[in-house]
């Protein structure tokens, strides 16, 4: 099991005096396959109950624009339509990949080489497509990490998107090369962001606080596919607690 989990359950030590009396118990090997069954099936729960909020907007969407197919004119389905469709179908598919990736699917990971990625430029690009008008302060010099493109975007997505859901203004970005590494810092400013999210266990896959659910719509898959995808470039994520009483979220790359 993973440490951390919330449906996990603590296995004694081997050769201790609790894994003995343990061992010495009968039907322990059935009482372990049913604890891994029960786990399992907690698991598939978890799953099944995102998947499909997840998916039907874009699929109902695709659909939707499939049947305009048939009345739409050229210029339609060129302007338009098609446009649509692959916004649509990416969405899909990157929502799946994002299920698969927390649900612990590695075959999900993003492949292709890595290269030198301006950091400011793109995470002030994606903030601008997750939160529109509202302010980004941004502190520290444009730098470079050495990660694939499509790796740092999602990551930056996942990140980003949680701190405009959750977070109050202005949520700050902080930029600066430590250890041959680049240290990539949001904080989202706001007591109310602690209340609505246990540290503790924000990464865990599916989990979200109760009052996340009240507050926005969400999966509890961002931040554990953002340090999922973070770690599989050859860094790390963390999450504390902000300067300001709110969320720090702290993503560690390779420095181009």
């Amino acid at each position: 099991m993973v440490r951390g989990r919330p449906w996990a359950t603590v296995r004694p030590v081997p050769g201790s005096e609790a894994s003995q009396a343990k061992a010495d118990q009968p039907g322990v090997a059935a009482d372990e396959v049913q604890r891994r069954i029960d786990e399992l099936e907690m698991l598939r729960r978890r799953v099944l109950n995102v998947i499909p909020h997840a998916l039907r907007t874009p699929v109902t969407t695709c659909r939707g624009l499939a049947e305009a197919l048939r009345t739409a004119s050229e210029a339609e389905i060129r302007e338009e339509i098609a446009p649509a469709l692959q916004r649509n179908a990416a969405l899909a598919e990157r929502l799946l990949d994002d299920m698969l990736l927390a649900a612990g699917v590695t075959t999900a990971l993003p492949t292709g080489s890595a290269t030198p990625i301006e950091v400011v430029g793109m995470a002030t690009s994606v903030w601008e497509e997750v939160a529109g008008s509202r302010p980004l302060e941004v502190e520290g010099e444009e730098v470079r990490v050495h990660v694939n493109a499509g790796t740092l975007e999602r990551i930056l997505h996942h990140v980003l998107d949680n701190a405009a859901k959750y977070g109050a203004d202005p949520t700050v970005l902080r930029v600066r090369p430590a250890n041959g590494e680049i240290v990539i810092e949001v904080e989202s400013p706001g007591g109310e962001l602690a209340e609505v999210m246990d540290i503790g266990l924000v990464t865990e896959p599916f989990y979200r606080g109760e009052r996340a659910v009240t507050r926005a719509a969400g999966l509890g898959v961002g931040l554990p596919v953002a340090r999922a995808l973070a770690v599989h470039a050859g860094g790390n994520l963390h999450v504390g607690k902000g300067h300001r009483g709110g969320l720090m979220v702290t993503v560690e790359l390779q420095r181009a």
